[in-house]
């Protein structure tokens, strides 16, 4: 086996021990707020098993800031010096960043920030697929309700669902482009034109409803994978502490806003 290859076989090892770890932790969260100490017991041994072998993987160098206070207060519940709100609290401490933990072992092959991965991370966290589902639900409701009598209104919206389907659950870019198409398609034409069918009030109220939320969670996506990818770059590149900027990841909400709809018939379509 070459060098690199060692090196990529004992990565992909202390990633799945690392990924048990989280299972176990997961497990063990679930079972603290129950009933059964036994069993809560049982969990916290399993985790205590599970931290002390991901340690005896990787070396003291490579060894993350929280896995000996994991390991501590692991023992410390086992020796019953812990109470279960002291365990609870620890985890409550470090349990996100234990399972966000990115392993970088000094292999130049292996150096690479893997920004994407940041990405897909954040965004299966966040609400953004469910909500551009229940907005392709709505513009659809309104596609099929009868009362949309404009050809190129109804071909726009089908392109709108279309584009939305297509890339909800895509890149970056993706997922970005088909946002602000939306919401230009919704600012310069749907929201003016539509506001003419005041049957369609119930469904304008609930997109107008479903985009806020939208517009929010975009801004939280954005500035979770831009502070993440800061952390990380300026914990690997010491130079660059308090200095790494990601600009482009930056998101306006203010200019993601429709305007409010106060009534159904009566759609203010100025930006």
């Amino acid at each position: 086996m070459t060098l690199n290859a060692s090196v990529q076989f004992h990565m992909r090892f202390v990633k799945e021990k690392h990924k048990e770890l989280c299972e176990s932790l997961n497990e063990l969260v679930a079972h603290l707020v129950g009933e059964n100490l036994e069993l809560k017991k049982s969990k916290a041994d399993a985790s205590l098993s599970k931290s002390n072998d991901l340690k005896a993987s990787i070396s003291q160098q490579d060894t993350p800031d929280w896995l000996p206070p994991l390991i501590a207060s692991l023992n410390n519940f086992k020796a019953g010096a812990w109470q279960q709100s002291d365990l609870i609290n620890h985890l409550f401490i470090y349990l996100q960043k234990i399972k966000e933990h990115v392993w970088i072992f000094d292999n130049p092959s292996e150096q690479a920030f893997d920004f994407d991965a940041i990405y897909q991370h954040y965004k299966s966290e966040s609400r953004l697929s469910e909500l551009f589902s229940e907005i392709i639900t709505i513009l659809e409701q309104i596609q099929s309700s009868g009362e949309v009598d404009s050809v190129s209104m109804m071909s726009a919206l089908g392109k709108v669902i279309a584009t939305l389907k297509q890339n909800k659950d895509g890149s970056y870019f993706s997922i970005n482009s088909a946002w602000s198409f939306l919401v230009s398609f919704l600012k310069n034409y749907m929201w003016a034109e539509l506001s003419k069918i005041p049957v369609l009030g119930t469904a304008m109220e609930a997109l107008e409803k479903t985009i806020k939320e939208t517009n929010e969670e975009m801004f939280r996506f954005h500035n979770d994978v831009q502070t993440r990818m800061s952390e990380i770059v300026e914990t690997e590149v010491k130079g660059l502490t308090n200095k790494s900027s990601f600009p482009f990841v930056g998101y306006d909400k203010t200019g993601f806003q429709l305007p409010h709809l106060d009534n159904p018939s009566k759609i203010d379509a100025s930006v």
